[in-house]
């Protein structure tokens, strides 16, 4: 105890772990532990969100993906995966009370199980792992980004028409 109470510390000190977190989410490219921690991070501070959209197990299903998307294509296609979850869940959350009635509306109040998170998922994880194990190396590097974000695009337009066509019955 008598260590604790006389060890000397300084300001600089309290910093450090702090540093080294910044260093982590930054490094570049990214490693399989920047990419947990950092997916960790932006989980715990969008939990709110994410309970809002998916259930438990999407929750764990959702965290799988953002770490190999993190992994392997860096925080810019994050973001489209986190922009893919937000404008879904807000296309699955309209007119919510009326498709329930009809019978259309997506169960648990549209809160999304891992099946959906693999399903809405699987294309653009396939071309994450090939991108990590640089399967075609640096000449298929850039196509398996493109077929990344194109399965997620794809996804969304998917999701967004049905769920305004279910909303408003028109053509969307």
């Amino acid at each position: 105890m008598s260590d604790f109470i006389t060890a000397k510390s300084s300001p600089s000190d309290l910093f450090h772990p702090l540093s080294d977190a910044i260093n982590l989410i930054q490094s570049n490219p990214a490693t399989w532990q920047s990419s947990i921690f950092s997916n960790a991070v932006i989980f715990v501070l969008g939990s709110p969100i994410l309970v809002s959209g998916l259930s438990i197990s999407g929750i764990v299903a959702a965290f799988l993906l953002g770490t190999l998307t993190w992994r392997s294509f860096g925080p810019s296609a994050f973001l489209l995966v986190a922009t893919y979850f937000i404008l879904g869940t807000a296309a699955t959350k309209v007119k919510m009370a009326q498709k329930e009635a009809q019978g259309v509306a997506e169960k648990r109040k549209g809160r999304r199980g891992p099946g959906s998170v693999i399903g809405s998922s699987a294309a653009g994880c396939i071309c994450a792992l090939l991108s990590i194990y640089g399967i075609g190396g640096k000449a298929l590097s850039q196509l398996w980004q493109l077929g990344f974000a194109a399965s997620f695009c794809t996804k969304l337009s998917d999701t967004v028409s049905s769920e305004i066509g279910k909303a408003y019955g028109k053509t969307t």
